[in-house]
């Protein structure tokens, strides 16, 4: 299921590529019933399932990674829609990862949630990098 910036063969379609996307998504969202199936069939019915690890990141490499909303609200719905047809729970990746860098849009549901504007503010960090934080205890003036 994995996107990329470039396409084949890095990934099965490229960021750009609406129709290629809608195509491999739409082949994708069968995993949450896949899921369900296995486990029912060696478990027994009323299972109550639920996927970790959820973002909406196209691909394993941030070099190679869709970034751009359009993308993101793709993966994040189509996903959300396959879960939910097959009554599996999703535990999102990180709810909050300031330092993300890269990974930021795809990764952090706070920060994914601002760029589709359903927060008013994004995931903002404490502290910038060069910032010193003097751990509990140390003397302010820098002696030791």
């Amino acid at each position: 299921c994995s996107g990329a910036v470039e396409g084949f063969p890095a990934g099965r379609y490229a960021c750009s590529d609406l129709e290629a996307k809608a195509e491999v998504l739409g082949q994708c969202s069968t995993w949450s019933q896949v899921y369900r199936n296995a486990l029912e069939d060696e478990c027994g019915a009323g299972l109550r399932l639920a996927s970790a690890e959820f973002s909406a990141g196209t691909h394993h490499s941030i070099r190679h990674g869709c970034n751009d909303v359009a993308t993101l609200e793709t993966m994040l719905v189509s996903q959300v829609d396959a879960a939910r047809g097959a009554d599996v729970e999703l535990f999102w990746w990180s709810y909050k990862m300031p330092y993300g860098g890269a990974f930021r849009n795809a990764w952090s549901l706070k920060h994914l949630l601002y760029l589709l504007g359903v927060l008013p503010k994004p995931d903002e960090a404490l502290f910038h990098c060069g910032d010193h934080v003097p751990p509990l205890g140390e003397p302010r003036d820098g002696s030791l």
